[in-house]
């Protein structure tokens, strides 16, 4: 499989400022493994698709554009205030 770098996609996502928080997680795939998943949490609901990953397309390679786009009202946070990722693949790992 290829290498995704998922803090660099989380990056490029929470410096919109529409966005609060961004997450990737891996979701399970039945060709390629898995395959990235955008999770986030935005400052107002109404944000498209293409507006979420429109920063990755000039700048990642397009393997790593995720599959799809997730948001949610208030991201899983874990004791240390940081995103809860084991919770979010738990949830939206499975296909």
């Amino acid at each position: 499989g290829e290498w995704i770098n998922p803090a660099e996609i989380e990056a490029l996502v929470a410096a919109l400022p529409q966005v609060s928080l961004a997450a990737v997680i891996g979701r399970l795939h039945p060709k390629w493994g898995e395959r990235p998943v955008l999770v986030v949490q935005t400052r107002d609901g109404d944000v498209s698709d293409e507006t979420l990953l429109s920063p990755l397309r000039s700048r990642v390679a397009p393997w790593w554009i995720p599959d799809a786009v997730i948001r949610l009202e208030a991201m899983p946070l874990a004791a240390t205030g940081k995103i809860d990722k084991s919770r979010l693949r738990a949830e939206y790992g499975r296909a």
